[in-house]
């Protein structure tokens, strides 16, 4: 232990004797172990962190696993109940499917996120209410008691944290519903939600009786393995009981419940958390060239030493120790690095990465960036204590103070390093250009509709107000009638069931005497495809003729009517929609396709005219999308968010609104994920090359400062100044070339793991590929020709006398 403190000791006795080259090295720690520990936080905190429930490995949902890939399965209420009857090996069993409900507490109208559960899921999940209960079996079953659980959140900002709110009554849909239980601060359900609500009572009702989750909790001593082969007949009874309903290529199973929850965001994470990793490995390589140049400029130190007594074992282990105290340091001021910089990166999270996703610096992150700082502390202070172990220490006293090289085969080491640093580079370089040219091809691709001067609201009708389609269609015509004639407003319309550039709902389709399919499915009002711009292929588009006592009625979009009507005679074919109690219209239109997500092929949609679609499918896609309020403008749609707004809540105070944003906004949202996945590959990208050519400049002005006495030779025997460039840039774009070489074979390879997140580039994209290389050519050309330049203005005279 002594000997260890002593050291430490002289380890940063040492490192303070250096002040220039310990802040150097230090800071170029502090930015990959920062940047690497900010990163590891929004990993750890998407897909590592337990999930914020009793004994959370305990926890398990039903996954379908088919040969595209893996997911979490939806079951019809009907499923559940015979999975909650099988299911032996589960302590409990629950269920829950995401809704919206309208909340009024007697002033002002709001829509809250809520969730339809069964009386166990609250059981399942181990929480326990903070103020009064959870439901009983009494509620959890049709026509049983209205009853609501609120979330900590709902209960402080809409009822004042009032610890007496237990039993009131609250309005959810236009039904009165009794508050029973408040949940704790902090407990979040997957999805979260604002209210809870009992399953049972709507599950047979249109909707509400599919798309519903499962989770379980396994009894105590019961493993995931031993789960998934109990559950092998209770999937094989399963499809006998529900046959023709679960498909053939699919295999049902449990999974951990945490899996299901983080499933998408695997891939993108664990490429980011890479990609940050390369610029850690690049940062090691820069120090490890530093420490390289300064052992051996201390030779003759370290051949003193031994000289009088000091064994290469000691030396070895004093300089690994200062490599750890030089990383430890760094690391510290990587905390800092990480801290500062996380906020900028919560910032530019999108939702989709940071919902319910608890990211921040903790003590595990704490315990990465330590552990990082030890681990590199070690691997770039190996270099030097190997080169030591075969260095000729004797040799470095006969050499002149100041003359002490390291020898070729650290100058061999150092050129590895920068070979590797700009093999690295490059591949973080093509990884970012590919996602640059895919998010440039993103914002080029046409959606369908034109974005420019469009601005959507988002509403909710619920209640008996709104129970019918004659006072629905009422309500949609008052509302855009009041829209248009606003200043600057060109059209108006209503959309029901999703939003262009977002999911949307579907519905099932069969032409008359064909089969059934599955397509997207849109209410609108006789305005919606002049508002987006939509083109008209064929036939008309809807028109207030289109009424509830008028013939149903179709519109279909291009790839419907190409696909399932036999394109151009769609026209006058008629179509059934929604299963039984559906719509059977005639096909009056064919329009352009729509996205409904950029990057993605458009699906076959059909549209019905709001004035005829039955009040059933608006109270079932409400539950799920909100319904928009579409307006084009002549000027700019943000300018009138506000007053469309306002418009909106004069029309109904009783109705909700949402957000109010324009079509412009919609489109960057949709991409947010992308952008968000090509800026940090970009930056890493950046630091990379940053970092890459302060290395190469670094062993280029060192090999300068070696050969100064070989540079006065050449240049008295008659070498010109162009001669001694050329030769110093020669030999750091060979080191450059070779790093080209290796990291296109490593580029060629590794972005593959990017196929993913790519859209209309390859993989191996040849331009991608040739720029990258050519930019990392041309700063390494810079970092080789500064210390050049400067070997070329030598004096020979100078140089000899001083050797």
């Amino acid at each position: 232990m002594n000997t260890l403190f002593q050291d430490l000791r002289f380890a940063l006795r040492s490192l303070l004797r250096a002040p220039g080259f310990t802040l150097v090295a230090a800071l170029t720690l502090a930015l990959g172990i920062g940047a690497n520990t900010a990163i590891f936080s929004v990993l750890y905190g998407v897909l590592l962190r337990p999930l914020p429930y009793a004994e959370p490995d305990r926890l398990v949902g039903l996954q379908e696993t088919w040969a595209g890939g893996a997911g979490e399965m939806d079951v019809t209420y009907g499923e559940y109940r015979f999975l909650a009857e099988q299911g032996t090996m589960f302590e409990a069993l629950g269920a829950s499917t995401s809704v919206g409900l309208n909340l009024f507490t007697g002033s002002e109208a709001a829509r809250v996120d809520g969730l339809r559960v069964s009386r166990d899921y609250f059981r399942v999940l181990g929480v326990a209410p903070s103020l009064g209960r959870t439901f009983t079996a009494e509620e959890d079953q049709p026509g049983g008691p209205n009853a609501a659980v609120l979330s900590h959140g709902l209960w402080a900002s809409r009822f004042g944290g009032d610890r007496a709110v237990i039993g009131r009554t609250v309005t959810l849909d236009g039904k009165p519903f009794a508050i029973v239980g408040v949940m704790p601060a902090g407990f979040h359900s997957e999805p979260d939600a604002q209210v809870w609500t009992t399953l049972a009572q709507v599950a047979q009702t249109i909707g509400s009786g599919q798309n519903i989750g499962v989770i379980a909790r396994l009894k105590p001593g019961i493993t995931l393995d031993v789960a998934q082969a109990a559950f092998v007949p209770t999937e094989a009874a399963f499809r006998q009981q529900f046959k023709g309903m679960v498909s053939k290529d699919i295999t049902i199973g449990l999974a951990p419940y945490r899996d299901l929850v983080v499933l998408n965001l695997r891939t993108p994470v664990r490429i980011l958390f890479g990609a940050i990793g390369f610029v850690l490995l690049i940062a090691c390589a820069n120090v490890a060239n530093l420490v390289l140049g300064r052992t051996a400029g201390r030779s003759r130190e370290l051949a003193v030493r031994v000289a009088v007594g000091a064994t290469r074992s000691r030396l070895m282990r004093q300089l690994i120790t200062e490599s750890v105290v030089l990383a430890l340091l760094g690391g510290a001021a990587g905390l800092l690095v990480a801290s500062s910089g996380l906020g900028a990166l919560l910032a530019l999270v999108p939702d989709s990465l940071s919902n319910g996703a608890d990211i921040r610096l903790d003590g595990w992150t704490m315990l990465f960036a330590f552990v990082v700082s030890l681990a590199t502390g070690v691997a770039f202070g190996l270099a030097p204590a190997w080169q030591l172990s075969r260095a000729d220490l004797h040799g470095a006293l006969k050499e002149a103070p100041g003359r002490a090289t390291g020898g070729a085969q650290q100058g061999r080491l150092r050129h590895a390093l920068v070979v590797a640093e700009v093999a690295l580079s490059l591949v973080l370089l093509v990884g970012a250009g590919l996602l640059i040219q895919t998010f440039a091809r993103l914002i080029r691709t046409d959606a369908g509709f034109d974005t420019r001067h469009v601005a959507a609201a988002q509403i909710w009708l619920t209640g008996a107000r709104y129970d019918s389609t004659a006072k629905i269609a009422a309500f949609y015509r008052q509302l855009t009638d009041r829209i248009a004639a606003l200043p600057g407003v060109q059209s108006a319309a209503v959309l029901e069931a999703g939003l262009p550039l977002q999911r949307g709902g579907n519905m099932p389709v069969a032409a008359e005497g064909g089969e059934i399919h599955s397509a997207d499915y849109r209410t609108v009002t006789p305005e919606y495809f002049r508002t987006l711009g939509i083109p008209l292929q064929r036939g008309r588009a809807f028109t207030d003729a289109d009424a509830g006592g008028a013939p149903p009625v179709l519109v279909v979009s291009e790839s419907f009517a190409r696909r399932y009507l036999g394109g151009e005679t769609a026209l006058g074919r008629r179509v059934h929609v929604g299963g039984s109690g559906g719509v059977t219209g005639e096909v009056v239109g064919v329009v352009g396709d729509v996205k409904s997500f950029i990057g993605a092929p458009p699906q076959p949609t059909v549209f019905l005219a709001s004035a005829q679609t039955p009040a059933g499918f608006t109270r079932l896609f409400s539950s799920w999308f909100p319904i928009n309020v579409m307006v084009r403008t002549s000027g700019d749609p943000a300018a009138l968010l506000r007053v469309l707004d306002r418009t909106i809540r004069e029309a109904d105070p009783q109705v909700p609104v949402g957000r109010v944003r324009t079509m412009g906004e919609v489109l960057a949202a949709s991409l947010a994920f992308q952008r968000f996945i090509m800026l940090l590959l970009s930056v890493f990208a950046g630091l990379a090359i940053v970092l890459a050519s302060v290395g190469m400049y670094g062993v280029i002005s060192y090999l300068v400062s070696q050969r100064t006495h070989e540079i006065g030779v050449r240049m008295a025997l008659g070498a010109r100044a162009g001669d001694v460039t050329r030769m110093v840039v020669g030999h750091g774009m060979l080191l450059a070339g070779i790093g080209a070489v290796l990291g296109l074979a490593g580029a060629a390879f590794l972005t593959r793991l990017l196929s993913a997140q790519l859209y209309d580039v390859r993989p191996v994209d040849l331009p991608t590929f040739g720029i990258g290389t050519l930019a990392l050519s041309a700063v390494a050309f810079v970092a080789c020709y500064l210390p050049a330049r400067r070997a070329a203005r030598t004096d020979p005279m100078v140089a000899l006398r001083s050797e």
